[in-house]
């Protein structure tokens, strides 16, 4: 047996239910990180296609954000720098990864009057004592 102590109990048997702006910021904060994820990606294997070394795969992601970037900006796409094109998505995957953290809810850690979980203590006399 311990010396202290301390049982949580549920002072109520109610669930807290989620409600639609929780879920609304998981669903914006997936969809963040994925795009995110995606211009990381890209940004890599844009910076690793500008060698003349770089393997075939990479290559192909490099080529897939080429085609890609062309269908949402048009055919002057592919006239702008490379490296500045991969500085720019590097740029905004540090951007939309940072929002998806900080859509991302959390749980608040404040005190409530009407908390539903109550402590209990318990000191042995022999503890107290230091014996």
């Amino acid at each position: 047996m311990s010396a202290v102590t301390s049982v949580p109990t549920r002072a109520t048997g109610r669930r807290a239910s989620v409600s639609l702006g929780r879920v609304l910021r998981i669903v914006a904060a997936l969809l963040l990180a994925l795009l995110g994820l995606g211009l990381a990606a890209f940004s890599i294997s844009r910076f690793g296609a500008l060698g003349a070394g770089a393997p075939l795969w990479l290559q192909a992601v490099a080529s897939g954000e080429l085609l890609l970037g062309q269908l949402v900006f048009g055919a002057g796409y592919a006239a702008w720098d490379e490296f500045g094109r991969a500085l720019v998505q590097a740029l905004l995957a540090s951007l939309c990864l940072g929002l998806a953290a900080g859509v991302w809810p959390r749980r608040r850690l404040r005190v409530q009057p009407d908390s539903p979980y109550s402590f209990s203590y318990h000191v042995d006399e022999e503890w107290e004592r230091g014996a």
